[in-house]
């Protein structure tokens, strides 16, 4: 049964940046309806399409896959078109200067690996329970 187009496009969207499929799965599983998962390779992370997301309410940018000189750029866009989205940042390693970067960014959330995926989880599902409230 396909859903009604209305009701899709005014579903919250979560907006996953991410090449880790590990996190991707924690993703899946944790995020249900009304909410629609989005996610977005890092390949692919500069198409219109990523930023054209109607609704989106919370990203998760797992900098892993995305080249050093491009992780300023992509979080400028993603505040430019997602001001309004909470934005939680999975960093490959911990640096002063990636961390100033994505809270100047509006990063509410930002953790370095190794990520515990379990404590990920549940700082996801408190988000996710935190945008539903802001409805």
């Amino acid at each position: 049964m396909n859903a009604d187009p209305d009701e899709t496009r005014l579903s919250p969207s979560l907006l996953l940046f991410s090449d880790d499929e590990a996190l991707a799965d924690l993703v899946r599983g944790i995020v249900k309806p009304p909410w629609k998962l989005v996610r977005q390779r890092a390949d692919g992370y500069a198409s219109r399409e990523v930023f054209a997301q109607p609704n989106v309410r919370l990203v998760i940018l797992d900098d892993q896959a995305v080249e050093e000189n491009d992780r300023g750029w992509l979080l400028a866009q993603i505040h430019k078109h997602f001001s309004g989205a909470s934005l939680l940042y999975v960093a490959n390693k911990q640096s002063d200067e990636n961390e100033k970067r994505a809270r100047t960014n509006g990063a509410q959330y930002y953790v370095s690996r190794p990520l515990v995926l379990e404590r990920f989880g549940k700082v996801l599902e408190s988000f996710l329970q935190l945008q539903q409230v802001k409805k």
